[in-house]
């Protein structure tokens, strides 16, 4: 019920933000100028198109930036996961490295005990 009534709100707002932007675009057809005074370009574009291109750019720009901080995030998180893999490696090493110290420590050990044993077979 909730995401029904959160969704019929979304769509609602889409709806009347699209029938302001038609009443404004319907209201604002006077043309004005758009120049762009240091390279000497100039334009004629209804008040309602200089509100499109601006919403435009400013998509435009804030996919730009949304992609290059995504891009940024990615080579990151790879960076992580190579030093991890790289740590992983390391710690497996050590582990097979303390494993062979403690079998060659407990082989050793039982060397000395069968040593200090009495040697029983010269006597059967």
């Amino acid at each position: 019920m909730a995401k029904s009534l959160l969704l019929m709100i979304r769509r609602l707002f889409w709806l009347l933000l699209a029938a302001v932007l038609v009443i404004f675009s319907i209201n604002n057809r006077m043309w004005l100028p758009l120049t762009f005074e240091p390279f000497g370009v100039s334009f004629a574009l209804p008040v309602y198109g200089i509100l499109f291109l601006g919403i435009f750019i400013g998509l435009l720009v804030a996919a730009g930036v949304t992609g290059w901080l995504r891009l940024k995030g990615f080579a990151a998180r790879r960076q992580a996961e190579r030093r991890a893999g790289y740590l992983e490696d390391q710690v497996s090493a050590l582990a097979e490295d303390a494993h062979k110290t403690h079998a060659e420590e407990a082989h050793s050990k039982v060397r000395a005990a069968t040593e200090a044993l009495p040697n029983r077979t010269k006597e059967s």
